[in-house]
């Protein structure tokens, strides 16, 4: 059983995807940007991604990414307890030790296991993250 659970954004994507006991969100950063608003350098890189929050320091975008996160994976019925796996990308390498820091707090316990990649966005953010939550359904 697949149950799709879309969101009302500018991006044909599903906030969540209920696959039988599993449960996969979409990879959320910290903001949502119309692709249509996003500017552009001759190389490709982005100047300005519409929403002004390019300023937004690395821990409130952190937070924020796991706000969004909690929300879809909510919309299917599960909370980051019933995270097994998550994704996670940010734009400076460097800031790994300071999200690990964060990123701890929001799974103490039984932490899912994890990758992390450095990243270039289509927005100005310092990071996106994905999960993979495992409830039965008839649990």
């Amino acid at each position: 059983m697949k149950q799709f659970f879309p969101t009302d954004h500018a991006v044909p994507i599903s906030k969540a995807v209920r696959a039988g006991d599993f449960v996969l969100t979409s990879a959320y950063g910290p903001w949502l940007f119309d692709p249509l608003a996003v500017k552009f350098d001759e190389a490709g890189n982005v100047i300005n991604d519409g929403t002004g929050n390019g300023d937004m320091s690395l821990e409130e975008q952190v937070h924020r990414t796991f706000g969004f996160i909690k929300d879809a994976l909510a919309v299917a019925g599960c909370t980051l307890t019933d995270v097994v796996s998550c994704e996670c990308w940010l734009s400076d390498a460097r800031d790994f030790v300071a999200f690990n820091r964060i990123y701890k707090t929001y799974f103490s316990g039984n932490p899912p296991v994890r990758s992390i990649f450095p990243m270039r966005f289509n927005f100005n953010c310092k990071v996106e993250m994905k999960v993979v939550a495992y409830k039965p359904l008839n649990a």
